[in-house]
């Protein structure tokens, strides 16, 4: 063989060995690779005197959190907390005893009394006798007042290195900052309200009277990739309200409906808006079906707040006033093959359903596109519940409705302008709708339409920082406006069904939720789902609400006491598991929850807070969309007007544009508005036509929805 040849075949070895190693590097297994914390950044204490041989205990860095001091420690053994604390400026001890502390985090002062200048700090370990250590430090007075008082603002999520995210007061201004801002090498994405943002460590500036939900993500590849369950990923949330008025700083010729002053979420994790919120009558001819949260709240409160529909378990109502959702323990578990094999006879011997007022069929072991045998069995069993109980609102969210949402984005979905058509020519794209060989349809036996609204993952993520979660409302808003327009559709009911969190598809990371105990004391961290954004449980049940006929809020447990240690822990409990902290550093995890007096909820579920503030919104004006008719209206953008299309929300969605309609009622308007794209602290103001020709403006916030009442000329 020639020289030439071995060359050739030598270039050819090593590219196809670079190329292997390329990408298994890039795709390949991570997992168990370590990635230890940048600390660079933060300041160095000064070690003063060492008493900690026995367990080289010692103060490395040290950051300021208005008048907080976090303190990392480091040592050669375990066990040494709790710790006394000495801080000593010019003469005058502060004394703090039995500071907890543990792995994964600083040990913190949350309120210390200091002037500017050097300080010093003395650890004690309480956990091994001799075992102490003496730092030098310097105290920033200039920043000592500016995060707002704890009473001005609420935290709930993780706890630890990772994220820590606080208001913060500066000239006048208020800002979110990540005082971790924890680096480690790989790819860092930080969102808020599901859009990514960059300058988190340096401050944002948001306004007052919104809850803002932070998400942090880590992965030893690029951020895209995150599907990879095989690559090193890590993943933190913090969901902060801060208190404040809501105000409108754009004159316009339409009266806002603001977030009211007397709403604020719990301060703990129970909800309160069923004890909280002003009682009102459900909006007239919508369904709103939710479950009661709070054991120790009756039923009648959440009956007198707006909700039509309670979940099958408060036996002491009617039927008529409950809801179901059938899951596949209704058929014991079995899948679709058995059910194409029963008889009618055997079917509808099945249908015994009570007359709820509200009732989803929800078979997920079954292929969502129903085979022939399948599809005629459901329409025996359907048959029989509509033949029964002629009132009821009858739905099949696991098939869908006649048109199922294809979930349109402009990051790796359905493309928008593939749907323009739907408009000219609306007609089913669910195969479960089809005539069948015997002359029946499901379309006769449904006439409640649901649409999933479950949230979206966060990535991909375009160059805006938007992801698949920021095209959902919209997604949902072009489905149900092509079913309302199929004509064996057109008495039906068409509502938003959907979750308070984001279901990982992607074997995700675990989301360590923080909970801190009183009896015993310490810090239980469990896993939990990522919660969606507020503003965006506040746009689904507007929309659901303004536009169409209101909505199905799932929920996965059921009602839970305020005792805020009833948290039981297993071994065998499902999932990632826990991590138990014991304050003393010793009180075994058997004592969490063993004089629980009755349950405790698993998370804060602010999402519900903020349905229910749409629904008392949608209520201000439910003169106005009882009977009226929906017009999109006409904005200016970039200095001339864009008349509204029938496929106005596809174009939303193609343009990264806002989405501005209204219900007509006579004289008499309403406008709902959203910008599902702009960055969460934009503001952008909007010029809009009404249909009289009136030219007024608009505000729109981050990713909230805005909503607005007024008279035609």
């Amino acid at each position: 063989m020639s020289k030439s040849f071995f060359l050739w075949a030598s270039g050819i070895l090593i590219f196809l060995a670079g190329s292997g190693l390329w990408a298994w590097n890039r795709f390949g297994p991570s997992t168990d690779r370590h990635y230890p914390e940048s600390t660079k950044d933060f300041p160095v204490a000064t070690t003063i005197d060492s008493s900690s041989n026995a367990c080289d205990l010692v103060v490395r860095r040290y950051r300021q959190i208005g008048s907080e001091m976090q303190f990392e420690l480091a040592a050669n053994v375990g066990g040494l907390a709790p710790y006394h604390i000495e801080l000593t400026q010019s003469g005058k001890v502060q004394k703090f005893a039995d500071v907890p502390h543990r792995y994964g985090t600083w040990l913190t002062l949350p309120q210390v009394d200091l002037n500017a200048g050097e300080a010093s700090i003395k650890v004690i370990s309480l956990g091994q006798p001799g075992c102490e250590t003496t730092a030098s430090f310097n105290f920033d007075e200039a920043i000592k007042k500016e995060i707002p008082d704890i009473s001005q603002w609420i935290r709930h999520g993780s706890k630890d290195n990772w994220l820590d995210v606080r208001p913060v007061l500066k000239d006048g201004k208020l800002f979110l900052k990540d005082f971790a801002n924890y680096q480690d090498g790989r790819t860092k994405v930080v969102m808020i309200d599901g859009i990514g943002v960059n300058g988190l460590e340096n401050g944002v500036e948001v306004r007052p009277g919104y809850l803002y939900s932070i998400t942090a993500r880590w992965i030893d590849a690029p951020y895209n990739d995150w599907w990879n369950e095989m690559k090193n990923r890590s993943l933190r949330q913090q969901n902060i309200w801060i208190s404040g008025r809501v105000s409108e700083q754009t004159k316009s010729a339409l009266t806002r409906i603001n977030i009211p002053d007397w709403f604020a979420p719990p301060r703990g994790l129970n909800v309160t808006f069923d004890t909280k919120f002003p009682e009102f009558e459900p909006v007239k001819n919508k369904i709103v079906a939710q479950f009661r949260l709070n054991d120790y709240v009756p039923a009648e409160n959440y009956y007198k707040r707006g909700i039509g529909y309670l979940f099958n378990t408060e036996k002491e109502y009617p039927p008529s006033k409950l809801h179901y959702t059938a899951t596949p323990n209704y058929f014991a578990d079995q899948d679709d093959k058995w059910f194409s094999q029963l008889s009618k006879q055997e079917v509808e011997s099945r249908a015994g359903v009570p007359g709820f007022g509200v009732y989803a069929l929800d078979f997920e072991f079954w292929n969502q596109k129903y085979s022939p045998d399948v599809k005629q069995r459901l329409f025996w069993f359907a048959s029989v519940i509509k033949k029964n109980h002629p009132q009821m609102y009858l739905m099949d969210y696991w098939g869908g409705g006649a048109y199922t949402n294809p979930h349109i984005n402009t990051v790796g979905g359905a493309k928008p302008a593939d749907f323009y058509k739907d408009y000219q020519e609306p007609k089913s794209n669910n195969t479960n709708f089809d005539v069948m060989p015997s002359g029946e349809s499901l379309r006769t036996v449904f006439n409640t339409v649901p649409i999933d609204v479950y949230s979206k993952s966060m990535f991909p993520m375009d160059e805006k920082g938007n992801s698949p979660n920021n095209f959902v409302l919209l997604s949902a808003t072009h489905s149900q406006r092509i079913n309302q327009q199929i004509p064996y559709q057109k008495n039906n009911k068409f509502i938003f069904y959907g979750w308070n969190k984001y279901q990982p598809l992607y074997k995700d990371p675990i989301n360590p939720w923080n909970y801190q105990l009183t009896s015993p004391k310490g810090e239980l961290i469990m896993n939990q789902l990522e919660l969606m954004p507020a503003s965006q449980a506040l746009s689904l049940s507007l929309f659901s609400l303004v536009l169409f006929d209101g909505y199905y809020l799932w929920q996965d447990s059921a009602p839970v006491g305020k005792d805020p240690n009833a948290y039981k822990l297993s071994k065998d409990s499902w999932g990632w598991g826990y991590e138990w902290h014991a304050a003393d550093g010793k009180t075994p995890e058997s004592e969490v929850g063993k004089n629980m007096t009755s349950g405790a909820p698993m998370y804060w579920d602010f999402p519900t807070e903020y349905y229910m503030l749409g629904n008392w919104m949608a209520k201000q004006v439910e003169d106005v969309i009882t009977g009226g008719v929906v017009k999109d209206l006409a904005f200016k953008s970039n200095g001339g007007w864009k008349q509204p299309k029938k496929e106005q929300a596809l174009l939303a969605i193609e343009h990264k544009e806002p989405f501005i309609t209204s219900v007509v009622n006579g004289k008499q308007i309403a406008v709902l508005a959203v910008d599902c794209f702009q960055s969460p602290n934009a503001n952008k103001v909007v010029q809009v036509r009404l249909p009289d020709g009136t030219e007024t403006s608009i505000e729109l916030y981050g990713n909230w929805p805005s909503l607005y009442r007024g008279t035609l000329k």
